[in-house]
């Protein structure tokens, strides 16, 4: 699907600690902004106060570039966190003080609001709004809220810009959860790429560093905090590829570029008959009951194809009905039919189709006029998830993709550590109204999309809701959970343990279903366990799964290898115009005579 001519929309969030250490100074070099002597200035600022400017100073040059004329689609948020008394995180907008809802604003409604000047000339208006700082600065926590947030933001806008947030930190940030965050964050992606994260780091006693500028490699922990950091394209005459890190330092020209420079490069199908640059996973699905129901009642649904490197999930949602079937449906057809998750054209087309599948499948003509009156007014509904692993490229890596509608999760595993997940972050991010993909006409299908480089030997987890918690709970102990060892456990320990969590409250009891899906090569090759497994009981409701070529058999968890003839598309790349950075003769921000505190 290629992008619309209209200027597409974007996000962009200014995160920022209002912890009590924020109240001290730091020296700032404001190499963007030159003295009356022609002089980089050098001031020492509380903390709070330079991440205020800075966060003014971007507002300005977005109002500006909209008052010049130029269309800009996009939604702006700056948010402020600490902890409260109790040690939750307090997260605050500065650009709608007292609103207990966190909310993006258009930067049209923000060019129309009233803003006070500050002392000098050149100086930006004080668009944000001054906050006590107190407590300390949970990182980690904030940025799962923001992931939140832009996700959300994100659902079903596939031709949008890539998200960008901009997190202006205390110093180095020693969470061990919070690269995680990160790169989770770093996932999410549209047709111009993924979410963009830039740092802005102040602290004391460090040597002020513009990204790209550094004369060397930055010392730990800000080079960890480097490797999770969006990378910047080379600038025209100017700074080399670089990772949007700086310390004490920042240019809005790194903002614009995250901002602005987009270009579409969006594969072509994933699918074709080249087996050198498929065949790419083994694969393997558990499942079990809610604790109390029987089998015949579970309403999950898996599917899988490691010959292509796919595994689907979906979760039926228990206020429906005939909600097994429509799960079933949704994840056995993906396999057959591979709908483009991104063109929501075609996507909605799919679903279409599946709805009269359905209501062929359950038999309604056949149903008493109760189950009629419930299939026309509820239907039956799931949450979705699917992953796909793409040809081998010449550096001996894969692209994957996924695509959520819901809760359903996906952990994606190397080495044994977790590096990121999909479409939460967080087991406090399990609602119990989860979007939905419903058999009702009348209702469009919004997904959220993923995108990464896997490796030889990754491992990826899909999990319905309540396993994906559980996981999220045992990811935050210190050992985490063996990820390994869902390859080899014996399905009915598996259980056994799932009901003794269940048990001991410790687990929501809801049905459960994970798949493993390991791409293949590595040091960790194992033979999955369950391989053989017999396929999950079907209800006597549930249609009949097609089949595709000999050796398919999709009412099997564990679908056959198959090499079906599949073709590998070509990329069209699409180049949008960007508004001119701030004084774009040199795409640097413009020079003023002084730099006054924001709170005059």
């Amino acid at each position: 699907m290629l992008p619309t001519p209209e200027a597409p929309p974007g996000c962009l969030v200014v995160l920022a600690p209002l912890s009590a250490s924020m109240s001290g100074d730091v020296r700032v070099w404001l190499g963007h902004r030159l003295t009356p002597d022609g002089e980089a200035e050098v001031r020492d600022l509380p903390k709070s106060v330079a991440s205020r400017f800075l966060a003014d100073e971007l507002i300005e040059a977005l109002v500006s570039t909209h008052a010049a004329g130029y269309a800009l689609s996009l939604d702006v948020a700056v948010l402020g966190y600490s902890t409260r008394d109790d040690g939750s995180l307090n997260l605050v907008s500065l650009l709608t003080p007292g609103s207990p809802a966190l909310r993006f604003v258009p930067v049209g409604e923000l060019a129309a609001r009233p803003a006070d000047p500050r002392g000098r000339e050149g100086d930006p208006r004080k668009w944000t709004d001054r906050a006590e700082c107190a407590g300390d600065p949970p990182a980690a926590l904030a940025l799962a809220e923001v992931h939140k947030l832009v996700a959300l933001w994100l659902t079903g806008r596939h031709t949008a810009r890539p998200p960008v947030v901009l997190h202006v930190t205390d110093g180095p940030i020693a969470d061990e959860h919070y690269p995680r965050i990160a790169r989770s964050l770093g996932l999410l992606a549209t047709g111009y790429g993924p979410a963009r994260l830039l740092h802005v780091g102040l602290t004391a006693g460090v040597e002020p560093v513009l990204c790209g500028l550094s004369p060397g490699p930055l010392p730990q922990p800000w080079a960890a905090l480097e490797e999770v950091s969006a990378t910047l394209p080379a600038e025209p005459e100017g700074r080399p590829v670089r990772a949007a890190l700086s310390l004490n330092d920042w240019s809005l020209a790194d903002a614009w570029s995250a901002l602005f420079d987009l270009e579409w490069a969006q594969s072509g199908s994933w699918v074709g008959g080249d087996t050198d640059r498929f065949d790419p996973a083994t694969a393997r699905g558990m499942w079990t009951q809610k604790m109390g129901n029987t089998p015949e009642q579970w309403e999950d649904a898996y599917a899988t194809e490691p010959a292509s490197g796919v595994a689907v999930v979906a979760d039926g949602a228990s206020s429906g009905i005939y909600c097994r079937t429509w799960a079933d449906r949704l994840a056995k057809r993906f396999i057959v039919d591979r709908p483009e998750m991104r063109d929501p054209v075609a996507l909605n087309k799919w679903v279409h189709g599946l709805r009269g599948e359905w209501r062929a499948a359950i038999n309604y003509d056949t149903l008493n006029w109760s189950k009629k009156a419930k299939v026309d007014e509820t239907g039956a509904a799931a949450t979705f998830l699917s992953l796909e692993v793409g040809p081998l490229d010449p550096s001996g890596t894969r692209p994957w993709r996924a695509s959520a509608v819901g809760d359903a999760c996906l952990f994606w595993v190397r080495g044994g550590r977790l590096l990121g997940t999909f479409p939460v972050v967080g087991a406090d991010q399990f609602g119990s109204a989860p979007m939905l993909i419903r058999s009702n006409a009348g209702y469009k299908t919004l997904p959220l999309h993923a995108a990464g480089v896997c490796e030889p030997g990754d491992r990826f987890v899909l999990a319905t809701d309540a396993v994906a918690a559980r996981l999220f709970r045992s990811a935050a102990a210190a050992d985490g959970p063996d990820w390994a060892r869902f390859e080899t456990i014996d399905e009915t320990a598996w259980r056994d343990e799932l009901d003794a969590l269940r048990r001991a409250n410790d687990m929501v009891n809801d049905d459960c279903t994970l798949v493993m899906l390991r791409v293949a090569g590595g040091s960790g090759e194992v033979a999955a366990a369950g391989a053989e497994a017999l396929p999950p009981t079907r209800l006597e409701d549930s249609p009949p799964s097609p089949t595709r070529g000999e050796g398919t058999d999709l009412t099997s968890p564990l679908v056959g290898e198959v090499a079906a003839e599949r073709r590998v598309g070509g990329e069209a790349t699409t180049h949008v115009e960007a508004p001119p950075a701030p004084n774009a003769d040199d795409s640097t921000p413009p020079t003023t005579d002084g730099f006054s505190d924001p709170a005059d």
